[in-house]
């Protein structure tokens, strides 16, 4: 007889309640070269056979766009593509999830690992990148968190102090640390990219007491933006499932959030 609520139709889902799923975080920011860098990174996982769905913490859940908040308040889950459309980037499932990542901020919290309770929901997926402000990263993040987010680096006078701004929100209150890239065509501009990372690290460590990972990367060169996913992945969070008495969803529920995602 089977326990922790797991039933006898649990091998049909394909993949178990143990199987894990990954977590990597991006931080969003004005402009749109997160967004590239975001877009790269997920088309190199597609790419390797990862199937990929990103929780879109800059838009709002909607009637018409249905998303995070919904799997969350109807215990829904959705399918990923199987075969070689997990290579297809342009099968990309991208959530809306503004709503559905505020209910799990710390106010919110039921759970001292509330980012846990995704792994039901998306199980059917090798990767979930969570894309959001920095405010809203902290919020859902705890020093528990062993992956630390990727900030993007920008040119500029006032670049440095601002990912250095989003350094110590991080700290303050999620406890992490933070990856900062900086996107550099050429010789010349990494140079320029050292230098600021260098300002940065020294800025962090004399005021923080902790000094980020960095890296200067050339977005021209391909072999530099697979090894920053290569990276990524391999450092990424693994969201086990809460035991064995985690809840799954039934094969009706399936096919009703199906449409939650989207391709961009």
């Amino acid at each position: 007889m089977l326990e922790f609520g797991l039933h006898q139709g649990t091998s049909l889902y394909g993949r178990t309640p143990q199987d894990a799923l990954r977590l990597i975080s991006v931080a969003a920011a004005p402009g749109g070269r997160s967004l590239e860098v975001l877009w790269t990174i997920c088309t190199h996982l597609q790419g390797q056979g990862y199937s990929t769905v990103v929780l879109d913490g800059t838009a709002n859940e909607s009637a018409d766009a249905p998303g995070l908040i919904d799997l969350l308040e109807h215990n829904l889950w959705i399918e990923a593509p199987q075969g070689e459309s997990t290579r297809n980037e342009q099968l990309l499932a991208v959530l809306p999830a503004a709503r559905g990542l505020a209910t799990l901020a710390p106010f919110e919290r039921t759970s001292t690992a509330p980012l846990r309770g995704l792994q039901p929901l998306l199980r059917r997926y090798a990767v979930v990148v969570l894309y959001a402000p920095i405010p809203v990263l902290a919020s859902c993040l705890t020093a528990e968190n062993l992956a630390s987010p990727l900030l993007l680096l920008e040119e500029g006078d006032k670049a440095v102090m601002k990912t250095y701004a989003d350094l110590k929100w991080l700290a303050l209150h999620a406890g992490l640390a933070g990856t900062v890239v900086r996107l550099a065509h050429g010789q010349r501009q990494r140079a320029a990219a050292h230098q600021q990372l260098r300002v940065l690290c020294e800025c962090a460590d004399t005021h923080l007491g902790r000094i980020p990972r960095t890296l200067a990367l050339d977005p021209d060169r391909p072999a530099d933006l697979q090894r920053l996913t290569l990276e990524l992945l391999e450092n990424a969070e693994t969201l086990a499932p809460a035991g064995m008495y985690a809840t799954l969803p039934s094969s009706r529920d399936t096919f009703c959030a199906a449409h939650f995602a989207t391709s961009h």
